[in-house]
């Protein structure tokens, strides 16, 4: 892995030292960067979860990925600065309060004098900064509101909210420490199980400064201060104009068509 080939494709161009002022600044470049998009589920093209693949696919070919891709490829990154970081598993939880498997969703704790969250892979509910990882208290972020609960003696349970006062619960992750590999499964399951969510449904998001521009099958999606502006996507040339303009994704690639 090319460190600065890494660095110059979330564009970040401040010193490198493991502390926290480069944490916050590194993963909000990663955010505003890299989108979170499941475009290889949707046009048939395999994911491979090693460290050589998931680079040349995020850096060399500019493109994005989900949470499995995304986090353990900032995890190298950043071993490579000198952070220490331990890879982590969570269970989704959906909008009918439904707990996802255990290897559901990959993020990211990072041991400075104080411990954080770290997860550039959640979608379009993923915090733009690091979340100290203390029980209770709500930690704003740059638009909305984040705080952790106490799930069970082992588990904690991560809840975000747009005020601040009314939350929704996202997921529950345990501290064991993880390896990639374990997470092959659930990976092979998200790409294949045609009645799955990543499977029926084409995504692409990305952080803004003043919010989000996200792709959602046939809708786009822009939020900033304004509020929220919708547009229905026609055809798929239309898709492949707005991915190479708004995510800069080359489409070159995507030749595998949907069944």
């Amino acid at each position: 892995m090319n460190t600065q080939s890494y660095l110059k494709r979330i564009n970040y161009h401040h010193p490198l030292k493991a502390n926290k002022e480069t944490l916050f600044q590194i993963h909000q470049a990663h955010l505003y960067n890299i989108p979170f998009e499941n475009l290889n589920i949707q046009y048939n093209i395999p994911i491979v979860l090693t460290k050589e693949a998931l680079y040349q696919k995020v850096v060399e070919d500019r493109r994005g990925g989900f949470c499995y891709e995304m986090n353990g490829l900032f995890r190298e990154l950043l071993n490579e600065v000198g952070f220490r970081t331990t890879l982590i598993a969570a269970s989704v939880i959906d909008k009918n309060g439904i707990v996802g498997h255990k290897y559901d969703h990959a993020a990211l704790i990072v041991d400075l004098e104080k411990r954080w969250l770290v997860d550039v892979g959640f979608g379009g509910d993923s915090f733009v900064w690091p979340k100290e990882l203390k029980l209770d208290v709500v930690q704003k972020d740059m638009h909305d509101y984040y705080k952790f609960e106490k799930y069970n003696e082992q588990q904690w349970m991560l809840l975000q909210s747009e005020d601040g006062a009314h939350f929704t619960q996202q997921y529950i992750f345990s501290f064991e420490e993880e390896q990639l590999h374990n997470f092959e499964e659930q990976c092979q399951l998200k790409q294949t199980k045609e009645d799955g969510y990543f499977k029926m449904n084409l995504m692409c998001t990305k952080a803004t400064p003043e919010g989000r521009v996200s792709i959602f099958n046939e809708r786009l999606t822009i939020k900033d201060r304004r509020g929220k502006e919708f547009r229905k996507i026609e055809n798929e040339r239309e898709l492949f104009n707005l991915l190479t303009k708004e995510y800069g994704i080359p489409t070159k690639d995507l030749i595998a068509k949907k069944p």
